[in-house]
């Protein structure tokens, strides 16, 4: 009777064993696809609080517009240490006889995340 008892708790502890095995995989997966995404998101934010400062609001679409970083190369501010990580950077002046803003779109991709990772800002001239 003994050794069926044991060979059950056997059976049923392996069985526990498995799933935590499981969910510790998913758990350090989570980890790192937030942690990816936390990186992207301070790059991008980083990005956009460089051009809110643009000094000159007439030149911040001819300055930004179409602009690609990786950390390779000269960013602003750096993307050192981000290896892997490309920023864009995506600006568009509406103007019109009520309004004049520009829209700031910075995208960052990299091949660790799922999807790009974009934020927008709004510039408003001030008159």
């Amino acid at each position: 009777m003994t050794i069926i008892e044991v060979m059950f708790a056997i059976v049923i502890l392996s069985g526990v064993m498995l799933a935590m095995s499981r969910f510790g995989q998913a758990f350090t997966r989570a980890t790192r696809d937030a942690a990816n995404l936390a990186v992207a998101s301070d790059l991008a934010t980083a990005r956009l609080q460089v051009v809110m400062g643009h000094a000159t609001y007439s030149t911040i679409v001819s300055t930004y517009n179409g602009t690609t970083e990786t950390s390779a190369g000269a960013a602003n501010p750096s993307m050192a240490g981000y290896a892997g990580y490309t920023r864009t950077t995506a600006a568009t002046r509406t103007q019109n006889d009520s309004s004049d803003y520009v829209t700031v779109t910075v995208t960052l991709s990299a091949a660790v995340l799922k999807a790009p990772v974009a934020k927008t800002a709004v510039i408003a001239a001030f008159r």
